[in-house]
């Protein structure tokens, strides 16, 4: 059965880093950075955009979910929650870094 990781929390917490390192210990798996979809020039933020970005990670998920090449897909994002795990069909497991001391200004 195909392992969807979820690995979230703010901006400098680690999930790049995390994720990499899980993406590198595990065979079979595909890592998508969900903030891929957001480098747009000029960056809007708006509910289209939203929307179109929930969209397009939604569908890469379950584009990865369903090719068999790959027994584990993870996804890093700066998500406020696991709307993108429910909308990929599937049972994942959700990881949300914190950050403890000192936080970015």
């Amino acid at each position: 059965m195909k392992k969807l990781i979820i690995i979230n929390g703010t901006m400098g917490v680690g999930k790049t880093t995390i994720s990499k390192e899980v993406h590198k210990s595990l065979d079979k798996s595909v890592w998508l950075d969900g903030d891929w979809c957001w480098m747009m020039n000029p960056w809007v933020f708006s509910e289209e955009n939203i929307r179109m970005v929930m969209d397009n990670v939604t569908y890469l998920l379950r584009n990865y979910l369903t090719n068999s090449t790959f027994d584990y897909v993870i996804l890093s994002w700066v998500l406020h929650n696991d709307g993108a795990g429910r909308r990929a069909g599937t049972t994942y497991h959700h990881f949300m870094l914190r950050q403890e001391g000192p936080r970015l200004a």
